[in-house]
Protein backbone atom coordinates (compact mmCIF):
# COMPACT_ATOMS: atom_id res chain seq x y z
CA UNK A 1 0.00 0.00 0.00
CA UNK A 2 1.44 3.35 -1.08
CA UNK A 3 2.32 6.04 1.57
CA UNK A 4 0.12 8.80 1.73
CA UNK A 5 1.59 11.83 0.42
CA UNK A 6 1.76 14.71 2.82
CA UNK A 7 1.74 18.05 0.95
CA UNK A 8 4.02 21.16 2.78
CA UNK A 9 2.41 24.39 3.74
CA UNK A 10 3.05 27.45 5.58
CA UNK A 11 0.89 28.96 8.53
CA UNK A 12 0.22 32.83 8.10
CA UNK A 13 -1.48 33.60 10.87
CA UNK A 14 -4.47 31.26 11.51
CA UNK A 15 -4.00 30.39 7.98
CA UNK A 16 -2.42 27.00 6.19
CA UNK A 17 -1.51 28.19 2.80
CA UNK A 18 -0.52 25.38 -0.50
CA UNK A 19 2.49 27.07 -1.72
CA UNK A 20 2.98 24.65 -4.41
CA UNK A 21 0.99 26.81 -6.96
CA UNK A 22 2.86 29.62 -6.59
CA UNK A 23 5.93 27.46 -6.68
CA UNK A 24 5.48 26.18 -9.68
CA UNK A 25 4.01 29.54 -11.07
CA UNK A 26 7.12 30.97 -10.19
CA UNK A 27 8.69 28.32 -12.64
CA UNK A 28 6.77 28.61 -15.27
CA UNK A 29 7.67 32.52 -15.56
CA UNK A 30 11.96 31.49 -15.29
CA UNK A 31 11.24 28.67 -18.07
CA UNK A 32 9.19 31.65 -19.58
CA UNK A 33 12.23 33.94 -19.52
CA UNK A 34 14.63 31.11 -20.41
CA UNK A 35 12.55 30.74 -23.81
CA UNK A 36 13.04 34.01 -24.69
CA UNK A 37 17.14 33.83 -24.14
CA UNK A 38 17.14 30.51 -26.04
CA UNK A 39 15.40 31.98 -29.16
CA UNK A 40 17.72 34.96 -29.47
CA UNK A 41 20.83 32.70 -28.82
CA UNK A 42 18.88 30.03 -32.06
CA UNK A 43 18.46 33.33 -33.83
CA UNK A 44 21.24 35.68 -33.68
CA UNK A 45 23.87 32.70 -32.77
CA UNK A 46 26.72 32.53 -29.82
CA UNK A 47 27.88 35.99 -31.19
CA UNK A 48 25.03 37.46 -27.99
CA UNK A 49 26.76 35.43 -25.59
CA UNK A 50 29.84 36.56 -23.77
CA UNK A 51 31.87 33.17 -25.16
CA UNK A 52 35.33 34.27 -27.34
CA UNK A 53 37.83 32.26 -29.01
CA UNK A 54 39.74 32.31 -26.15
CA UNK A 55 37.11 31.32 -23.26
CA UNK A 56 34.59 28.69 -25.75
CA UNK A 57 33.45 26.93 -22.98
CA UNK A 58 31.30 29.13 -20.04
CA UNK A 59 28.09 29.60 -18.33
CA UNK A 60 26.10 26.26 -19.83
CA UNK A 61 28.82 23.78 -20.04
CA UNK A 62 29.46 24.20 -16.31
CA UNK A 63 25.78 23.45 -15.76
CA UNK A 64 26.25 20.76 -18.39
CA UNK A 65 28.99 18.92 -16.47
CA UNK A 66 27.33 19.83 -12.92
CA UNK A 67 23.78 18.39 -13.77
CA UNK A 68 25.36 15.35 -15.25
CA UNK A 69 27.87 14.88 -12.13
CA UNK A 70 24.68 15.69 -9.92
CA UNK A 71 22.45 13.20 -11.58
CA UNK A 72 25.45 10.24 -10.96
CA UNK A 73 23.59 8.35 -7.80
CA UNK A 74 21.22 6.50 -10.67
CA UNK A 75 24.15 4.21 -11.49
CA UNK A 76 25.21 3.88 -8.16
CA UNK A 77 21.76 2.78 -7.32
CA UNK A 78 21.10 0.87 -9.75
CA UNK A 79 24.00 -1.44 -9.05
CA UNK A 80 22.95 -1.37 -5.39
CA UNK A 81 19.53 -2.40 -5.50
CA UNK A 82 19.56 -4.82 -9.24
CA UNK A 83 23.24 -6.14 -8.43
CA UNK A 84 23.81 -6.40 -4.88
CA UNK A 85 19.64 -6.85 -4.20
CA UNK A 86 19.61 -4.88 -1.12
CA UNK A 87 15.44 -4.20 -2.33
CA UNK A 88 15.38 -1.62 1.49
CA UNK A 89 17.04 1.22 -0.80
CA UNK A 90 14.02 0.43 -3.65
CA UNK A 91 12.43 3.69 -3.10
CA UNK A 92 15.47 5.45 -3.18
CA UNK A 93 16.44 4.32 -6.00
CA UNK A 94 13.64 5.30 -7.74
CA UNK A 95 14.47 8.94 -6.51
CA UNK A 96 17.90 8.56 -7.50
CA UNK A 97 16.34 7.39 -11.65
CA UNK A 98 14.48 10.59 -11.38
CA UNK A 99 17.56 12.74 -10.44
CA UNK A 100 19.31 10.75 -13.22
CA UNK A 101 17.23 11.23 -15.77
CA UNK A 102 16.57 15.04 -15.01
CA UNK A 103 20.69 15.42 -14.63
CA UNK A 104 21.16 14.26 -17.90
CA UNK A 105 18.02 15.85 -19.82
CA UNK A 106 19.04 19.14 -18.27
CA UNK A 107 22.61 18.57 -19.92
CA UNK A 108 20.65 17.60 -23.44
CA UNK A 109 18.96 21.01 -22.97
CA UNK A 110 21.96 23.39 -22.14
CA UNK A 111 24.11 21.67 -24.77
CA UNK A 112 21.41 21.80 -27.70
CA UNK A 113 21.76 25.89 -26.59
CA UNK A 114 25.34 26.01 -26.30
CA UNK A 115 25.60 24.30 -30.12
CA UNK A 116 27.00 26.64 -32.41
CA UNK A 117 24.91 24.46 -34.90
CA UNK A 118 21.87 23.15 -32.76
CA UNK A 119 19.96 21.75 -35.90
CA UNK A 120 22.76 19.20 -36.36
CA UNK A 121 23.43 17.94 -32.64
CA UNK A 122 22.01 14.39 -34.64
CA UNK A 123 25.20 14.47 -36.08
CA UNK A 124 27.05 12.54 -33.82
CA UNK A 125 24.85 9.41 -34.01
CA UNK A 126 25.24 9.13 -37.79
CA UNK A 127 29.03 10.61 -38.11
CA UNK A 128 31.04 8.13 -36.27
CA UNK A 129 34.34 9.90 -34.93
CA UNK A 130 35.51 6.79 -32.77
CA UNK A 131 39.35 8.35 -31.74
CA UNK A 132 37.28 11.58 -30.30
CA UNK A 133 36.65 11.80 -26.15
CA UNK A 134 33.69 13.79 -27.08
CA UNK A 135 32.18 11.70 -29.63
CA UNK A 136 32.03 8.96 -27.32
CA UNK A 137 30.97 11.15 -24.14
CA UNK A 138 28.30 12.08 -26.58
CA UNK A 139 27.37 8.47 -27.31
CA UNK A 140 27.01 7.01 -23.89
CA UNK A 141 25.30 10.05 -22.53
CA UNK A 142 22.24 9.49 -25.22
CA UNK A 143 22.30 6.26 -24.57
CA UNK A 144 22.84 6.25 -20.85
CA UNK A 145 19.24 8.80 -21.33
CA UNK A 146 18.01 6.20 -23.42
CA UNK A 147 18.48 3.51 -20.31
CA UNK A 148 17.33 6.12 -17.53
CA UNK A 149 13.88 6.64 -19.35
CA UNK A 150 13.31 3.42 -19.84
CA UNK A 151 13.81 2.82 -15.55
CA UNK A 152 11.68 6.07 -15.02
CA UNK A 153 8.70 4.64 -16.86
CA UNK A 154 7.58 1.88 -13.96
CA UNK A 155 8.19 4.42 -11.70
CA UNK A 156 5.63 7.53 -13.41
CA UNK A 157 4.06 3.83 -14.02
CA UNK A 158 3.25 3.68 -10.11
CA UNK A 159 0.68 6.41 -10.23
CA UNK A 160 -2.59 5.53 -9.40
CA UNK A 161 -3.97 6.87 -12.57
CA UNK A 162 -2.51 3.74 -14.33
CA UNK A 163 -4.93 1.34 -12.15
CA UNK A 164 -7.87 2.83 -12.04
CA UNK A 165 -9.69 6.40 -12.86
CA UNK A 166 -13.12 7.21 -14.13
CA UNK A 167 -11.67 9.17 -17.32
CA UNK A 168 -10.45 5.43 -18.07
CA UNK A 169 -14.02 4.25 -17.51
CA UNK A 170 -15.01 7.11 -19.71
CA UNK A 171 -12.53 6.87 -22.85
CA UNK A 172 -11.75 3.56 -23.55
CA UNK A 173 -8.23 4.64 -25.30
CA UNK A 174 -7.15 6.13 -21.97
CA UNK A 175 -7.61 2.72 -20.45
CA UNK A 176 -6.07 0.82 -23.24
CA UNK A 177 -3.06 3.18 -23.10
CA UNK A 178 -3.11 2.86 -19.57
CA UNK A 179 -2.94 -0.80 -19.75
CA UNK A 180 -0.43 -1.20 -22.42
CA UNK A 181 1.73 1.24 -20.32
CA UNK A 182 1.71 -1.05 -17.18
CA UNK A 183 2.57 -4.13 -19.23
CA UNK A 184 5.52 -2.19 -20.36
CA UNK A 185 6.59 -1.35 -16.84
CA UNK A 186 6.74 -5.34 -16.11
CA UNK A 187 9.04 -6.13 -19.18
CA UNK A 188 11.15 -3.26 -17.89
CA UNK A 189 11.26 -4.01 -14.51
CA UNK A 190 12.06 -7.68 -15.55
CA UNK A 191 15.09 -6.90 -17.40
CA UNK A 192 16.02 -3.98 -14.31
CA UNK A 193 19.03 -5.99 -13.92
CA UNK A 194 20.05 -5.35 -17.20
CA UNK A 195 19.35 -1.96 -17.56
CA UNK A 196 21.90 -1.21 -14.15
CA UNK A 197 25.05 -3.18 -15.68
CA UNK A 198 24.14 -0.78 -18.85
CA UNK A 199 23.45 2.28 -17.20
CA UNK A 200 26.75 1.56 -14.80
CA UNK A 201 28.74 0.82 -17.91
CA UNK A 202 27.79 3.85 -19.88
CA UNK A 203 27.85 6.17 -16.88
CA UNK A 204 31.48 5.39 -15.78
CA UNK A 205 32.50 5.52 -19.52
CA UNK A 206 31.86 8.67 -20.55
CA UNK A 207 32.19 9.86 -16.07
CA UNK A 208 35.41 9.12 -17.00
CA UNK A 209 36.13 10.61 -20.35
CA UNK A 210 34.71 13.95 -19.53
CA UNK A 211 37.54 13.87 -16.84
CA UNK A 212 40.00 12.63 -19.80
CA UNK A 213 39.22 15.14 -22.04
CA UNK A 214 40.91 18.14 -19.72
CA UNK A 215 43.76 15.51 -19.08
CA UNK A 216 44.87 15.43 -22.77
CA UNK A 217 44.61 18.86 -23.13
CA UNK A 218 48.33 19.88 -22.17
CA UNK A 219 47.68 23.38 -23.07
CA UNK A 220 45.65 24.09 -20.04
CA UNK A 221 48.68 23.46 -17.74
CA UNK A 222 47.25 23.50 -14.33
CA UNK A 223 44.41 20.77 -14.99
CA UNK A 224 46.80 18.32 -17.27
CA UNK A 225 46.99 15.49 -15.20
CA UNK A 226 46.06 11.91 -15.90
CA UNK A 227 43.72 11.20 -12.61
CA UNK A 228 41.33 13.41 -13.75
CA UNK A 229 39.05 10.54 -14.98
CA UNK A 230 39.08 8.51 -11.47
CA UNK A 231 38.33 12.30 -9.94
CA UNK A 232 34.77 12.92 -12.29
CA UNK A 233 34.04 9.60 -11.28
CA UNK A 234 34.42 9.85 -7.13
CA UNK A 235 32.90 13.60 -7.92
CA UNK A 236 29.74 12.56 -9.78
CA UNK A 237 29.16 9.67 -6.65
CA UNK A 238 30.38 12.38 -4.02
CA UNK A 239 27.96 14.85 -4.96
CA UNK A 240 25.03 13.01 -6.33
CA UNK A 241 24.84 10.59 -3.90
CA UNK A 242 24.86 13.97 -1.12
CA UNK A 243 22.26 15.64 -3.27
CA UNK A 244 20.01 12.19 -3.43
CA UNK A 245 20.16 11.73 0.58
CA UNK A 246 19.38 15.68 0.68
CA UNK A 247 16.14 15.30 -1.76
CA UNK A 248 15.33 11.76 0.22
CA UNK A 249 14.93 13.60 3.35
CA UNK A 250 12.39 15.95 1.96
CA UNK A 251 10.53 13.51 0.13
CA UNK A 252 10.65 10.38 2.14
CA UNK A 253 10.32 12.11 6.05
CA UNK A 254 8.31 15.38 4.50
CA UNK A 255 6.21 14.06 2.19
CA UNK A 256 6.11 10.52 2.76
CA UNK A 257 7.07 9.88 6.26
CA UNK A 258 7.40 6.36 6.69
CA UNK A 259 7.77 5.00 3.49
CA UNK A 260 11.61 4.80 4.34
CA UNK A 261 13.00 3.95 7.37
CA UNK A 262 15.50 6.82 8.88
CA UNK A 263 18.40 3.48 9.47
CA UNK A 264 18.38 3.33 5.25
CA UNK A 265 19.00 7.51 5.27
CA UNK A 266 21.82 6.82 7.11
CA UNK A 267 22.96 4.86 5.21
CA UNK A 268 22.63 6.65 2.32
CA UNK A 269 24.63 10.01 4.01
CA UNK A 270 27.64 7.07 4.99
CA UNK A 271 27.83 6.46 1.15
CA UNK A 272 27.81 10.21 0.47
CA UNK A 273 30.32 10.77 2.86
CA UNK A 274 32.75 8.27 2.58
CA UNK A 275 33.08 8.88 -1.52
CA UNK A 276 33.68 12.34 -0.44
CA UNK A 277 36.36 11.56 1.63
CA UNK A 278 37.90 9.45 -1.35
CA UNK A 279 37.40 11.98 -3.56
CA UNK A 280 39.31 14.84 -1.50
CA UNK A 281 42.02 12.43 -0.49
CA UNK A 282 42.87 12.34 -4.93
CA UNK A 283 42.53 15.51 -4.79
CA UNK A 284 45.04 16.67 -2.41
CA UNK A 285 47.13 13.92 -4.04
CA UNK A 286 46.27 15.59 -7.42
CA UNK A 287 47.00 18.99 -5.69
CA UNK A 288 50.34 17.67 -4.77
CA UNK A 289 51.58 16.47 -7.97
CA UNK A 290 50.40 19.43 -10.04
CA UNK A 291 51.72 21.99 -7.55
CA UNK A 292 54.18 21.04 -4.78
CA UNK A 293 56.26 18.47 -6.57
CA UNK A 294 56.35 19.73 -10.26
CA UNK A 295 58.99 21.81 -11.72
CA UNK A 296 56.36 23.29 -14.78
CA UNK A 297 57.15 27.14 -14.03
CA UNK A 298 53.44 27.90 -15.96
CA UNK A 299 51.52 26.19 -13.49
CA UNK A 300 52.77 28.48 -10.45
CA UNK A 301 52.08 31.20 -13.51
CA UNK A 302 48.59 30.53 -13.98
CA UNK A 303 47.71 30.28 -10.27
CA UNK A 304 49.22 33.36 -9.80
CA UNK A 305 47.75 35.56 -12.15
CA UNK A 306 44.02 33.60 -11.50
CA UNK A 307 44.64 34.79 -7.64
CA UNK A 308 45.01 38.20 -8.95
CA UNK A 309 41.35 38.10 -10.49
CA UNK A 310 39.77 35.35 -8.63
CA UNK A 311 40.14 33.84 -4.86
CA UNK A 312 41.30 30.85 -7.11
CA UNK A 313 43.81 28.82 -4.13
CA UNK A 314 41.20 30.23 -1.73
CA UNK A 315 38.15 28.05 -3.87
CA UNK A 316 40.48 24.79 -3.35
CA UNK A 317 41.55 24.51 -0.09
CA UNK A 318 38.10 25.94 1.23
CA UNK A 319 35.59 24.54 -1.83
CA UNK A 320 37.59 21.23 -2.44
CA UNK A 321 39.47 20.35 0.87
CA UNK A 322 38.62 21.46 4.48
CA UNK A 323 35.07 22.17 3.85
CA UNK A 324 34.53 18.24 2.11
CA UNK A 325 36.66 16.91 4.87
CA UNK A 326 34.12 18.54 7.56
CA UNK A 327 31.01 17.29 5.40
CA UNK A 328 32.35 13.97 4.80
CA UNK A 329 33.29 13.47 8.40
CA UNK A 330 29.80 14.37 9.52
CA UNK A 331 27.53 12.40 6.50
CA UNK A 332 29.99 9.42 7.47
CA UNK A 333 28.62 9.33 11.14
CA UNK A 334 25.21 10.02 10.46
CA UNK A 335 24.40 6.88 12.23
CA UNK A 336 26.15 8.39 15.32
CA UNK A 337 24.53 12.43 14.55
CA UNK A 338 21.14 11.18 14.08
CA UNK A 339 19.75 14.88 13.83
CA UNK A 340 18.73 15.21 9.83
CA UNK A 341 19.09 18.92 10.05
CA UNK A 342 22.80 18.65 10.47
CA UNK A 343 23.05 16.28 7.96
CA UNK A 344 21.22 17.74 5.26
CA UNK A 345 23.46 21.20 5.83
CA UNK A 346 26.35 18.72 5.58
CA UNK A 347 24.93 17.43 2.40
CA UNK A 348 25.28 20.22 0.80
CA UNK A 349 28.88 20.98 1.11
CA UNK A 350 29.49 17.63 -1.30
CA UNK A 351 27.25 19.32 -3.94
CA UNK A 352 28.61 22.71 -4.01
CA UNK A 353 32.28 20.81 -4.30
CA UNK A 354 31.10 18.84 -7.06
CA UNK A 355 29.73 22.33 -8.95
CA UNK A 356 33.19 24.05 -7.96
CA UNK A 357 35.28 21.70 -9.62
CA UNK A 358 33.48 21.36 -13.14
CA UNK A 359 33.55 25.01 -13.02
CA UNK A 360 37.51 25.53 -11.93
CA UNK A 361 37.99 22.43 -14.94
CA UNK A 362 35.80 24.60 -17.50
CA UNK A 363 37.09 28.32 -16.34
CA UNK A 364 41.13 27.60 -14.73
CA UNK A 365 42.99 26.77 -18.29
CA UNK A 366 40.61 29.15 -20.44
CA UNK A 367 40.82 32.49 -18.29
CA UNK A 368 44.80 31.83 -17.86
CA UNK A 369 46.24 30.05 -20.42
CA UNK A 370 49.53 29.06 -21.84
CA UNK A 371 51.08 29.72 -25.39
CA UNK A 372 51.64 26.97 -27.35
CA UNK A 373 55.17 28.29 -28.06
CA UNK A 374 57.63 25.23 -26.78
CA UNK A 375 60.67 27.98 -26.45
CA UNK A 376 59.22 30.94 -25.21
CA UNK A 377 56.14 29.93 -22.96
CA UNK A 378 54.26 32.70 -21.70
CA UNK A 379 50.57 32.52 -19.53
CA UNK A 380 48.17 35.31 -20.91
CA UNK A 381 45.12 36.38 -19.01
CA UNK A 382 41.55 35.89 -20.70
CA UNK A 383 38.21 37.12 -19.57
CA UNK A 384 34.43 36.06 -19.69
CA UNK A 385 31.43 37.58 -18.36
CA UNK A 386 28.05 36.24 -19.27
CA UNK A 387 24.96 38.04 -20.54
CA UNK A 388 21.79 37.90 -20.05
CA UNK A 389 20.86 35.32 -22.91
CA UNK A 390 23.45 32.66 -21.30
CA UNK A 391 21.43 33.45 -17.75
CA UNK A 392 18.27 33.57 -18.98
CA UNK A 393 18.97 29.77 -20.72
CA UNK A 394 20.29 28.97 -17.26
CA UNK A 395 17.41 30.16 -15.98
CA UNK A 396 15.42 28.00 -18.19
CA UNK A 397 17.14 24.44 -17.77
CA UNK A 398 16.74 25.22 -14.00
CA UNK A 399 13.91 25.82 -14.05
CA UNK A 400 12.75 22.66 -15.78
CA UNK A 401 14.60 20.58 -13.56
CA UNK A 402 12.91 22.02 -10.22
CA UNK A 403 9.55 22.02 -12.00
CA UNK A 404 9.46 18.26 -12.94
CA UNK A 405 11.14 17.24 -9.71
CA UNK A 406 8.56 19.65 -7.68
CA UNK A 407 5.67 17.60 -10.20
CA UNK A 408 7.37 14.29 -9.57
CA UNK A 409 7.98 14.65 -6.03
CA UNK A 410 4.12 15.29 -5.18
CA UNK A 411 2.49 13.13 -7.53
CA UNK A 412 4.38 10.23 -7.83
CA UNK A 413 3.92 7.52 -4.97
CA UNK A 414 7.64 6.34 -5.03
CA UNK A 415 6.62 2.77 -3.46
CA UNK A 416 8.38 -0.58 -4.66
CA UNK A 417 7.82 -4.14 -3.78
CA UNK A 418 9.51 -4.38 -0.45
CA UNK A 419 7.33 -1.80 0.99
CA UNK A 420 4.49 -3.18 -0.08
CA UNK A 421 5.32 -6.11 2.10
CA UNK A 422 6.61 -4.34 4.97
Amino acid sequence: MAAEIVYPKIRLGKREIDIFPYWIGLLVVGILFGLVGAFIAFKEGLHVTGLSNQVPWGLWISIDLSAIALGGSAFVFGAIIYLLQIKRFESIGKLAVLLGFLGYSAAGMVLLMDLGQPLRFWHPIVYWQPHSLLWEITMCVVLYLAVLLAELIPVVAEHPYFEAHPWQDRYKILKTLAGLAQKVSVVLHKIGPVLAILGMTLSLLHQASLGATYSVLYGRGVWFNQSAPTQFVFSAMSGGIALLFFMSVFVFRVMRPGLVKDEALYDVARLAGGSTLLLTYLRFWDWAVTNYYSFDRQISLQTQLLDTVAPYSASFWLGQALFPVIAGSILLAAKQVKNFRYLMAAATIPVFAAVLTRWNYNFVGLIAATSYDPFTPTVRLFSYTPTWVEFAGASLVISYWLLVFSLATRYLPFHGEYHRKH
